[in-house]
């Protein structure tokens, strides 16, 4: 090499510095990624426990007055929903002749069970 000539190309320092900085890029893009499947994931049990429960409040709101015993039953989804089921509670008219109905559905999510709880009245 002649003195004084350009020199061409990068210095190992600053190739180094480069793969850092793309490394901690794509560290921050993969998180994110995962962050996002977790979000998408969680919000899919959200929805499917919301149309659950809607759709036991549906059939108990089709039951006639006669037929809401107090008690408390269980019960599951079918075999779509093999690892999810309810718990209903109907309550003793009272004085206004208001039947309380609690609803808790149980669904497994990260290794532990969820309850969602939902109350309704029916007059």
């Amino acid at each position: 090499m002649r003195k004084g000539a350009p020199t061409r190309g990068f210095t190992l320092v600053e190739v180094m510095v480069a793969i850092v900085v793309v490394a901690l890029g794509l560290l921050a893009a993969l998180t994110a990624f995962s962050m996002a499947s977790r979000v998408t994931s969680a919000s899919r049990n959200d929805t499917s426990l919301s149309l659950l429960a809607q759709e036991k409040l549906a059939e108990i709101r089709l039951l006639e007055r006669e037929e809401l015993t107090k008690g408390t039953t269980t019960g599951d989804f079918g075999p779509d929903y093999r690892e999810h089921y309810w718990q209903l509670t109907i309550h003793e008219p009272d004085e206004l002749n208001v039947v309380w109905i609690d609803l808790v559905i149980y669904a497994p999510e990260a290794g532990r069970t969820r309850e969602v709880r939902l109350s309704t009245a029916i007059f």
